[in-house]
């Protein structure tokens, strides 16, 4: 079966590529080892600017039929328990004009199924169930051979949509592993009390936590819980046992202790290790990464539904055109890796900036003052946050300099 792409992987990154690509015209084949839906772990929050995104894409039925439940914005607890409001309704978007109001917190189980239906419904063929076993590059292409018996596909164009761990990436030598090992835990709980319209993030002891309702309700209201912690510290300690480690680590977070009296866990708690996967680069011949195959994005730095589907826009914009002009060369495709880097560069600082603080109790406890007497502050940096205003509104020397003095 021979197609103008192949897109490995299905998540919302590889499902809204098929929908751009396929509306393009190309043939797009968009594989997955799994059956949809799925769970997966993830903080199922939804930045203010992926609305948008999706209805551009023609995914309303989750936001509509689902209702998700919507946050005005986040507060940040710091070690010491001081807090920072900050409000997307605050600030406006990039262009000025747009005035973001309020996030999403939707399950993965819904919006992936959702993005892939549309990727069917705009002409990609959808394999489910689809394990990807040998790479082979050929003459014009690439040829996949899927796990066991059945025909391999060939395309003119591969899409390494697989995630983190990204089998194509690994598989072509593009991936290598970052200096900070991280391990993510995410479950759904109810029973955390004191919520409101407002997500939270609480930091302690090197660790962070999210909390996301997912329904109204100030004590018994759905949540998803997302930790990420150290893996050389924590690893061993929570092997074999992460729900029993998450409730307990809980319990360590100035701000939350106090609420947790009546938990019960909705859900099994999901993991994923090795956060600290880094791509060397983003394209090839041929070749182009998308998603979390990119590597790893800090969760609290903002949220990857955004990245994954702006960086679908992107492969687009490129990939159309190549395939256009059947000029699929390495210096045709690495206008890709120019333009992600150029739209993402920013918030990569500003993930080691955060880290840093993370890592550095006294460093955040200082920040978090800062930003509580300076509230325009702090709804600039939710805003950046959000995804709707640049990374350099808070990477401008001024507003650093108010940040740490």
């Amino acid at each position: 079966m021979r197609y103008d792409v192949a897109i490995v992987g299905a998540g919302p990154a590889g499902a809204a590529s098929a929908i751009h690509l396929a509306r393009g015209g190309q043939s797009v084949a968009l594989l997955d080892r799994a059956i949809f839906p799925r769970d997966k772990p993830c903080a199922e929050y939804l930045s203010p600017a992926v609305e948008p995104l999706l209805y551009a894409l023609g995914i309303e039925a989750p936001l509509e039929a689902e209702r998700p439940h919507r946050l005005r914005g986040f507060r940040i607890y710091a070690p010491d328990g001081s807090v920072i409001q900050g409000d997307f309704a605050a600030t406006r978007g990039a262009d000025g004009q747009s005035l973001f109001e309020t996030g999403l917190v939707i399950r993965r189980l819904l919006l992936d199924a959702a993005i892939v239906e549309g990727a069917r419904r705009a002409g990609a063929e959808v394999r489910e169930g689809w394990r990807l076993g040998r790479i082979a590059r050929i003459d014009g292409g690439y040829r996949l051979y899927p796990v066991g018996a059945g025909e391999p596909v060939e395309a003119r164009l591969l899409v390494a949509a697989d995630g983190l761990h990204s089998t194509v990436a690994r598989r072509l030598g593009l991936h290598a592993t970052g200096r900070m090992r991280k391990i993510g835990l995410v479950a759904h709980i109810r029973g955390i009390a004191g919520l409101v319209e407002y997500g939270e993030m609480h930091v302690a002891n090197r660790r962070y936590v999210g909390v996301a309702p997912m329904e109204p309700g100030d004590h018994d209201a759905l949540c998803n819980v997302a930790m990420v912690v150290d893996e050389e510290r924590d690893g061993r300690q929570l092997a074999g046992r992460p729900e029993e480690f998450l409730l307990a680590s809980l319990r360590t977070f100035p701000r939350l202790r106090d609420r947790l009296d009546q938990l019960s866990v909705e859900r099994r708690t999901l993991t994923v290790s090795r956060l600290s996967i880094h791509a060397r680069r983003l394209s090839d011949a041929r070749l182009l990464l998308v998603g979390d195959a990119t590597g790893y994005y800090d969760p609290f730095t903002g949220e990857g539904i955004y990245r994954a589907l702006r960086g679908a826009e992107m492969v687009a914009s490129v990939a159309l055109p190549a395939l256009a002009h059947d000029d699929l060369s390495a210096a045709a495709l690495g206008a890709y890796d120019r333009l992600y880097r150029q739209a993402f560069r920013g918030k990569r600082l500003v993930e080691q900036i955060i880290q840093l603080a993370v890592q550095t109790p006294p460093l955040m406890n200082h920040i978090a003052h800062v930003l509580r007497e300076r509230k325009a502050m702090a709804d600039t940096m939710i805003a950046v946050t959000g995804d709707f205003l640049p990374a350099s509104a808070v990477l401008r020397p001024g507003y650093l300099l108010r940040l740490i003095v």
